[in-house]
């Protein structure tokens, strides 16, 4: 499979979406004017008040004879019925959960199909962070701030390739697609880029351009992330751009569906607070989006978080776009969550007004986030290119009896919880077992 699948496309037609009724209806009118066919690939899919309507619409396409592709990640659409599911399946939907958990598939169970795509017959589609369900905040009746960027032109050649191989990777069922027609250019379109995370592939794509262009910015970086927790490399390269005079922005959630990974975070603000980097909390309502900014004439959004999950475990994609009148358009958007939906958080008051409680729980979420993060992800999913690379059998072994005893830990101490740290023990040993597997079948 090529590393870098995707290339610099010209001349595209891109519109900015955030999270609401005017995505839901556009996102609901792709599907009901599908003709030919339509490709579903998301992490959750919910049968909420949205993702119902989308089920339903999908059913009467797959009726009227378009061929429906839907691609659900097993562990984020846990929760969508066999009753939904076999609905899809008897109405003609080609149905096909993403790494479903299977024995032979267990090295291999964190990874995850992150990315949100809606293409329609090989013409438009929708990119993003959004999910199919509704986004609606339970007991504040709020709507998340998530964002998706709509699609039209040359670029979507090769999204329908990349969308057909992907399925036909995850499909029991052997699949041949016909060839992809051209999509005409958009008169005045944009120049833009798909780039995607894929562990198992050797795919780095989007976490080298955040480091590439960070390292290069000259006047402004704007970040908006759901689950912030970057490597030290990239936060030292937030800080260095910060120290030569870059103003850099985090945009990062008050309040989250995971406490205890908003905690983990607050753990880092302290080092970009102490450095001039500035933090403001969006409190209006869950912060989903992925969005970035840097200077006047790059922007990229997509289902991309900065963390351990997004840099080496999951499937992710986000649109590069290389245009001063959107990104313009963007940083508009950026002042208007800022003034109407954010806090600025205080150095002197975030740092040294913050209780021993609070300081305790932020350094134990942010070690037992760390340790997961550091040794299992990349551990499990290695698939490494040379078969006698020593390295990685090692790290491996050390790193699986260093879980066990955290998980024996775990046990005997109950403010360890210990049946994870043994499950990824045993996942480690199962992963140096096929990895031996294959070395001896050379």
């Amino acid at each position: 499979m090529e590393h870098n699948f995707f290339h610099l496309s010209k001349k595209n037609l891109a519109v900015f979406y955030h999270d609401g009724t005017g995505y839901h209806e556009t996102y609901l009118n792709l599907i009901r004017n599908a003709k030919k066919t339509i490709h579903l690939q998301t992490y959750i899919f919910m049968m909420d008040s949205f993702g119902s309507l989308v089920h339903a619409e999908l059913m009467k396409a797959a009726q009227r004879g378009v061929q429906v592709y839907v691609l659900v990640d097993s562990v984020g659409s846990r929760l969508l019925d066999q009753k939904s599911e076999m609905a899809l399946l008897n109405s003609g939907v080609r149905y096909v959960r993403f790494n479903e958990m299977q024995i032979k598939w267990l090295y291999s169970w964190g990874r995850r199909l992150h990315h949100k795509i809606l293409l329609v017959d090989e013409e438009v589609s929708m990119i993003g962070g959004i999910n199919v369900m509704a986004g609606i905040d339970e007991k504040t009746h709020t709507q998340q701030l998530d964002f998706a960027i709509y699609l039209k032109g040359p670029v979507i050649v090769r999204l329908t390739q990349y969308c057909q191989m992907i399925y036909k990777k995850s499909s029991p069922q052997k699949l041949d697609f016909p060839p992809v027609v051209d999509s005409p250019p958009i008169q005045d379109g944009l120049d833009l880029k798909i780039l995607i995370n894929d562990w198992v592939y050797r795919r780095w794509q989007i976490t080298r351009q955040y480091v590439h262009l960070t390292k290069k910015a000259k006047h402004e970086i704007t970040i908006i992330n759901s689950y912030f927790f970057p490597r030290k490399t990239f936060m030292k390269q937030l800080v260095d751009a910060s120290k030569r005079g870059v103003r850099v922005r985090l945009i990062l959630p008050k309040f989250s569906d995971w406490p205890n990974y908003i905690l983990a975070s607050e753990f880092l603000y302290a080092y970009f607070l102490r450095n001039g980097v500035e933090i403001y909390l969006w409190k209006n309502s869950i912060l989903h989006g992925k969005l970035a900014t840097i200077d006047e004439s790059w922007a990229t959004i997509g289902s991309f978080n900065l963390n351990y999950t997004s840099y080496q475990q999951n499937l992710e994609m986000n649109v590069n776009i290389y245009s001063e009148n959107f990104t313009n358009h963007l940083k508009e958007e950026i002042e208007e969550i800022i003034s109407n939906g954010c806090e600025k958080l205080n150095p002197k008051n975030f740092i040294d007004k913050c209780s021993l409680k609070i300081k305790f729980l932020r350094f134990f979420y942010y070690v037992i986030l760390s340790i997961v993060a550091n040794f299992s992800i990349g551990l499990i999913y290695q698939e490494d290119n040379n078969k006698e690379n020593k390295f990685y059998d090692l790290l491996r072994i050390v790193g699986s009896l260093f879980f066990f005893f955290l998980g024996i830990l775990g046990i005997i101490l109950p403010i360890i919880p210990g049946i994870p740290f043994f499950i990824i023990s045993f996942l480690l040993v199962y992963q140096q077992i096929i990895s031996n597997k294959k070395k001896e079948g050379l």
